[in-house]
């Protein structure tokens, strides 16, 4: 499941790693379940952690003897199997539809743990303003006082209503070539960053703060259910820890959602 690489990411950074963290939550007989359901691709990774209690400086090792089970809306029931990494489980012959409601399950602790969500679709009409931007290598002030910076590249879709979207831009080269080389040890210097989720059809890549290095660009928009603006909105608001937030799963916590995507690419190229 390559794209939802960035999903992972994107919570891991605001929500999952505070799964090892102290928690407001005082027993540890919940379950907390993180999956993103991609269109197109394989269930391969669904993750299951333990409730850290309030009194606990460490986490508990993830239940790696679980049953847990997919429900198709035609009424399929697909067992998934424990990976052999920690908290991890999946099945490879489960590849997520369009359109479709999944069901999850998992019996622990005397109750079942389940989660309902709906595959939507991608976005659509995907358009970039400009397949190729070309920029002047920096390797003195002198050289950046005299830049000219590239008009700013546009990205657009057409948005449903009630949708939400966030952006993903990456640089897919191996070993990128910094457009800037007086700043090339500065954490600024980024060759992929996120968006947070909104409803907008529009995306605009500023190119001298967004573009740090020369080559191909991935650009990978993103269509996220109601269920994940809730478990963004809830960490950034200070909540700060899967085990406080419930969204859509019943009787445990974290997230079970559906995910779709389109990409477009743009190259960065030196004058």
């Amino acid at each position: 499941m390559k794209n939802i690489n960035a999903l992972l990411l994107f919570i891991s950074c605001i929500a999952f790693s505070a799964c090892d963290k102290v928690s407001t939550v005082d027993t540890i007989d919940e379950l907390t379940v993180q999956a993103f359901l991609h269109v197109g691709q394989s269930l391969d990774s669904i993750k299951f952690g333990k409730v850290i209690p309030l009194d606990s400086l460490q986490a508990f090792p993830a239940p790696n003897e679980l049953q847990p089970k997919v429900i198709t809306e035609d009424g399929e029931i697909i067992d998934l199997t424990y990976s052999g990494i920690d908290g991890i489980y999946g099945n490879l012959d489960l590849i997520i539809e369009q359109g479709k409601t999944y069901k999850l399950e998992v019996d622990y602790n005397g109750k079942t743990v389940s989660a309902e969500t709906f595959t939507p679709s991608p976005p659509k009409n995907l358009t970039l303003s400009d397949a190729v931007v070309e920029m002047a290598k920096i390797e003195s002030f002198q050289d950046l006082q005299n830049q000219v910076i590239p008009d700013p590249l546009e990205i657009n879709w057409e948005a449903e209503e009630g949708a939400y979207y966030f952006i993903k831009v990456k640089n897919i080269e191996e070993d990128p070539e910094f457009v800037n080389n007086l700043f090339a040890s500065s954490d600024f210097q980024r060759p992929d960053f996120l968006t947070e989720p909104s409803i907008n059809n529009f995306y605009t890549i500023n190119t001298f703060r967004d573009i740090t290095h020369f080559g191909t660009y991935e650009v990978i928009i993103y269509r996220v259910n109601p269920e994940y603006l809730a478990l963004y909105e809830d960490n950034t608001n200070g909540s700060g820890s899967l085990n406080e937030i419930r969204t859509n799963v019943q009787d445990g916590y974290g997230i079970f959602t559906g995910v779709n995507s389109d990409t477009i690419y743009f190259e960065a190229k030196e004058l």
